[in-house]
């Protein structure tokens, strides 16, 4: 059974999947709520260890650095729920989540280049592989206690 947390988060995960897809364009007001769930979460309920939610912090920081150096080449968005996903999890399931995203990501673009359904200057939008990643962790067992 999966425990409440993790359904709220996949639940948000896949609310921020579709804007992504419709719009490219993530609420900057949900991701505010989201940040402060994450953080009240973590000091309110799970109090997990400091040093491992701050490597999360510091890889969404990461992320947003290169979201800014590289012009948007992973967006705002996507970075700054990497962000929040940091909080929530902590800096090795964040990492794990971020490895299957990556993973899938790379399997679908190799396709969709292959069947020749996208050009290489094509943009997939990454919050979907990031909530299929998140997914896979939950039913792998990674994530779960």
């Amino acid at each position: 059974m999966w425990p409440v947390s993790q359904i709220i988060c996949m639940g948000i995960l896949v609310n921020l999947s579709i804007a992504d897809i419709c719009s490219r364009k993530i609420s900057v007001y949900l991701l505010v709520f989201c940040n402060l769930t994450a953080l009240g979460y973590q000091i309110l309920i799970e109090k997990g260890d400091i040093w491992l939610i701050l490597g999360g912090v510091g890889v969404g920081l990461l992320f947003l650095v290169i979201s800014r150096i590289t012009r948007e080449g992973i967006g705002y968005g996507d970075s700054w729920t990497i962000l929040i996903m940091g909080i929530y999890l902590g800096i090795w399931e964040l990492l794990e989540v971020l490895l299957t995203a990556f993973l899938i990501l790379g399997v679908v673009s190799a396709v969709c280049l292959g069947v020749k359904k996208m050009s290489r200057k094509y943009r997939l939008p990454f919050l979907p592989f990031l909530a299929a990643g998140y997914l896979c962790s939950i039913l792998t067992g990674g994530m779960c206690e």
